[in-house]
C-alpha cells in the first residue's frame, strides 16, 4: 500500500508554514492541511521573556494553534514552535549567510538545547500542550569549515543555523534526544497525544 492509498479517519490543520514539519508528517503518511498562523510572533516573544524556555515555546505554539483554530470550527489544529538556546541566549533563524556563520561560530565546541513546543486545539480551546527538549554538542569547527557548511547547506531559515535533516547532522559530536525535536516537531509526543485523545490518524 502506498502512502497515497492511506485514508485517515480524521485529519488536522498544521498551523505552520515550516517545510521540514510538513515533510516529517508527510513522510509518515499522515493526512493534514496547512494554514499558517498570522500572529505577531515578535510581539508575543517580547511579552514572554520572563518565562522559562519550555513555557515560551508552548505559549508560541498555542498562540498559533488558537488563532487558526478559532476560524476553523470542528477541526483539530496543531501549533508548533522551536527555540535554540545556548548559554541562555536564543539563536533565531539567521536569514542570511553572515548571520548563520556568526551563529555557528558561537555554537561550535559548545552544548546547546533545541526546545520544541507543540499544542493541539479544537474550536479555540487547548486540548493538549507539551515541550520536548534535545541537547546537542557541536564539534570544534574552523572558520573555513563553518563557511563551507553554510554555503553548501544554506540553513538560513533554520533555528540554530543548521539543517539537521541534511548536512547539519555531521556538525555534532553528541546528540541526546529525538531527531524530530531537533528539526522542530515533537513528533512522537504528538502522535501519542492524538492516540490518548482518541483521534485516529
Amino acid at each position: 500500500m502506498s502512502k497515497q492509498d492511506i485514508v485517515n479517519s480524521e485529519s488536522f490543520i498544521l498551523a505552520s508554514g515550516s517545510k521540514i514539519r510538513k515533510k516529517i508528517l508527510s513522510d509518515h503518511g499522515i493526512n493534514f492541511d496547512v494554514q499558517k498562523s498570522e500572529i505577531d510572533e515578535e510581539e508575543l516573544k517580547k511579552n514572554i521573556l520572563n518565562l522559562p524556555f519550555e513555557e515560551r515555546v508552548i505559549k508560541l505554539s498555542s498562540a498559533k494553534a488558537k488563532e487558526v483554530s478559532e476560524i476553523n470550527s470542528e477541526r483539530y489544529v496543531v501549533g508548533a514552535d522551536q527555540m535554540c538556546v545556548c548559554k541562555g541566549t536564543v539563536f533565531n533563524k539567521p536569514g542570511n549567510p553572515e548571520n548563520a556563520i556568526n551563529n555557528l561560530k558561537l555554537l561550535a565546541g559548545n552544548t546547546h538545547c533545541q526546545y520544541s513546543g507543540i499544542s493541539i486545539f479544537l474550536n479555540g480551546k487547548s486540548l493538549w500542550t507539551f515541550c520536548d527538549k534535545a541537547t546537542l554538542t557541536m564539534k570544534e569547527l574552523s572558520d573555513e569549515e563553518i563557511m563551507s557548511y553554510v554555503l553548501e547547506d544554506e540553513p538560513y531559515e533554520c533555528c540554530g543555523s543548521y539543517k539537521y535533516e541534511s548536512l547539519g547532522a555531521t556538525l555534532f559530536s553528541k546528540v541526546k534526544g529525538s531527531e524530530y525535536t531537533v528539526q522542530g516537531l515533537a513528533f512522537v509526543p504528538l502522535i501519542n497525544a492524538f492516540k490518548e485523545l482518541g483521534i485516529s490518524l
